[in-house]
């Protein structure tokens, strides 16, 4: 059965769609309920609800609530955490970033110096951009797992600034990306 807050938001979700306005709300809560506020109902109120408020809006027949499930263990809208390193995705779509930008100081250096320049820089991260072990010259491989030496918060900062420099400062088509 889904949680009160799943069908609260389906609940919600139906009034908007129907076009009932905020201060009407308790009224059609009360005709369906006889229970103006939402602290006083049960879960057998809100199902009752939701279906006739369903079959107004024309999306089933039923005498039941169409409301999805909760995910079990877990909760749906918070993706699973790495240990606060970049994931391997993240790692692959700076490089990708990366080969789309024109750099000033050429590929080799172009990345990491903008990385220790806009997520790294800082007194506080000195160490952090001595661990940055990386070469434009290395295999694509070696480059994208150089980029996991981030954490989830500096690649996710790094991804919006390389997406800003690639949108100002775009490789030309004719010249040929350093990929493998």
């Amino acid at each position: 059965m889904p949680s009160i807050a799943k069908q609260r938001r389906a609940l919600f979700a139906l009034y908007r769609l129907l076009g009932i306005a905020e201060e009407d709300r308790h009224d059609v809560q009360a005709a369906h309920t006889g229970k103006p506020s939402l602290r006083d109902w049960s879960a057998d109120d809100f199902d009752r609800t939701i279906a006739a408020l369903q079959r107004a809006a024309g999306q089933h027949r039923d005498q039941h609530a169409h409301v999805r499930n909760d995910l079990e263990g877990r909760a749906p809208s918070r993706p699973p955490v790495a240990d606060g390193w970049s994931t391997e995705a993240q790692a692959r779509y700076i490089e990708d970033i990366c080969d789309r930008v024109n750099w000033k100081t050429g590929r080799q250096l172009g990345p990491r110096r903008y990385a220790c320049h806009t997520v790294l820089s800082g007194p506080d991260n000195a160490l952090r951009r001595r661990q940055l072990e990386y070469d434009g010259c290395m295999p694509r491989s070696a480059r994208v797992h150089a980029w996991l030496a981030l954490t989830r918060q500096e690649a996710s900062d790094l991804i919006k600034a390389l997406r800003k420099l690639a949108r100002v400062n775009p490789r030309p088509q004719w010249e040929p990306s350093n990929a493998d």
